[in-house]
């Protein structure tokens, strides 16, 4: 059986209908995968910062978190997004459960700092303790998993989900990793690009051609390549056959990663 993780980001977990698709085309695969999904927030996470009168930054798409904002996106991530996709999953009867990187220590973190730079309670994924999944391998649960993480001194850290994702997926030795995006895949030139090399990834960036967060995700997709993960996805989302799709060799509408 093969290990697909499924990495959704806020724009699309906002998508009309498609947790709904998420489910019916998850369903339809659990014979032949175990999937798990990791999420982000940041539409959510953007709409509960402006209600609050709060402003707030990107550096290199990487969001600038004081300690009384990561409280705010871990009540954002780990309850109402982590939820509503759990929701989602089980009205079309496939069993979730939805935890964060807190949870049994999943993901051990550290302060990240980007090019020397302190962007507050941002942390880097150090360590994967992947027992919990594991765990709901076997009780045939699909996990859904918020990148919110702590350190071993218990500071909590918001973590880029597309590192998350890209962290799990090498502990355990997923087959494939998807990153479900509000775009068809790397856009080069107005197109979508089918094909990347992670030697070409840092010149696109350079040139200007990969800009915002699809900078730390092609990173993200790069280092699963390079440390074991057969096969790395960036694609859209278009009906409840997308993941079946992108699953069969050759069948991709997005763009794969690859050595």
């Amino acid at each position: 059986m093969k290990t697909v993780c499924i990495k959704i980001g806020g724009a699309t977990v906002d998508a009309e209908g498609l947790l709904t698709e998420l489910g019916q085309g998850i369903k339809t695969l659990l014979s032949k995968i175990f999937p798990i999904i990791i999420h982000g927030g940041g539409k959510d996470i953007a709409r509960q910062l402006k209600l609050l009168n709060r402003e707030f930054t990107f550096i290199e798409g990487m969001r600038v978190t004081d300690a009384e904002m990561v409280k705010i996106v871990q009540m954002v991530l780990s309850g109402d997004v982590n939820k509503r996709i759990v929701n989602a999953l089980l009205c079309e009867g496939v069993t979730a459960a939805g935890f964060s990187g807190v949870d049994a220590e999943l993901f051990i973190a550290s302060k990240m700092l980007v090019n020397g730079q302190d962007i507050g309670f941002v942390g880097q994924i150090d360590r994967v303790s992947p027992a919990l999944i594991e765990a709901c391998r076997a009780a045939g649960i699909v996990p859904v998993v918020s990148p919110i993480s702590r350190d071993a001194c218990g500071c909590i850290y918001n973590v880029n989900a597309d590192l998350a994702a890209s962290e799990l997926a090498m502990a355990i030795r997923a087959d494939d990793l998807i990153f479900i995006s509000d775009v068809p895949g790397v856009m080069v030139d107005d197109e979508v690009r089918k094909e990347i090399k992670t030697s070409d990834i840092e010149h696109l960036i350079a040139i200007g051609h990969i800009t915002g967060g699809m900078v730390p995700k092609l990173r993200s997709a790069a280092d699963a390549v390079h440390r074991g993960v057969k096969r790395v996805h960036i694609c859209g989302w278009t009906n409840s056959e997308t993941l079946r799709n992108e699953l069969a060799r050759g069948a991709s509408s997005g763009t794969v990663i690859c050595h």
